[in-house]
């Protein structure tokens, strides 16, 4: 998946369409997750599944918010409930943010440094240690 010397490249790069794949990879573990933390329905979780789709196809579209949307208000109907799904809910919905927003300015035909993307994943992981905090503190406190 790492070629070692794309084109014009100063050191390892991933090729943009390997974001497509991880954009669906973190629709479905988004679904799974908001499926196993709240009791929505499966026609809801259709639409999510439909809409994640549309998103990982045209990542520049609001396929993405329009999924995060529906993941989120999935949320409202958990009762309060804090368990292990809304952690990985978190993750899931954050992984999907960021994946899509990369995949919306890289071509699928480019190749991108690593380099690149160390920032993003460096505020990443700042984000998910602040949000998993979060969840973890209300999790103690219910």
């Amino acid at each position: 998946m790492t070629a070692a010397a794309a084109p014009g490249a100063l050191g390892p790069a991933l090729p943009g369409w390997a974001l497509r794949p991880a954009l669906a990879a973190s629709v479905v573990v988004t679904v799974l997750a908001v499926a196993g933390w709240t009791p929505v329905s499966p026609f809801v979780l259709a639409v999510a599944v439909l809409v994640g789709g549309s998103a990982t196809a045209l990542p520049a579209s609001h396929a993405t918010t329009a999924f995060l949307a529906v993941c989120a208000l999935s949320g409202l109907t958990a009762d309060g409930a804090i368990t292990g799904w809304l952690s990985l809910a978190l993750l899931g919905a954050h992984a999907t943010h960021v994946t899509a927003a990369l995949a919306a300015v890289v071509p699928v035909r480019a190749a991108v440094e690593w380099a690149a993307l160390l920032p993003s994943l460096r505020r990443f992981a700042l984000a998910q240690a602040a949000g998993q905090a979060l969840v973890l503190l209300a999790w103690a406190l219910s």
